[in-house]
């Protein structure tokens, strides 16, 4: 195999495997307020910021695999603390919904971790925009 056709073969390769993952518009969370045991879905657009009490989330990426490999949804986030008009940064990261205990966010007050993609329709994002 000649180098340009093995460059060619990697080429190939990569374009198939970022098209195999794609860009959601909204990343899906379960928080649990750990002083109430209530849980509920936190929604937060991709590029933008959210917050839940002190904790500032900022979603930069969600993307989710298509339906005919492994489910997995990843979402790079970065959370930061404002006590006291100090800001400190507590996350900044890969978030894995098939791995909850392994990246989530413990905080506290507050856990946090990442569920779904979904689109801005509210369809549930399943690899294809």
């Amino acid at each position: 195999m000649t180098r340009n056709s093995l460059f060619l073969l990697l080429s190939v390769f990569f374009a198939v495997s970022l098209s195999a993952t794609a860009h959601a518009q909204i990343a899906v969370f379960k928080a649990l307020d750990k002083v109430t045991g209530k849980t509920f879905l936190l929604e937060i657009p991709v590029k933008s910021s959210a917050t839940l009490g002190p904790l500032t989330i900022d979603v930069q990426s969600c993307f989710s695999t298509p339906p005919e490999e492994p489910p997995e949804t990843k979402v790079f986030l970065e959370v930061d603390e404002n006590i006291n008009n100090e800001t400190r940064q507590l996350f900044s990261g890969w978030m894995f919904a098939s791995s909850p205990g392994l990246n989530g966010l413990e905080h506290p007050v507050y856990d946090l971790w990442s569920i779904s993609c979904k689109m801005e329709s509210g369809e549930l994002f399943t690899g294809n925009e």
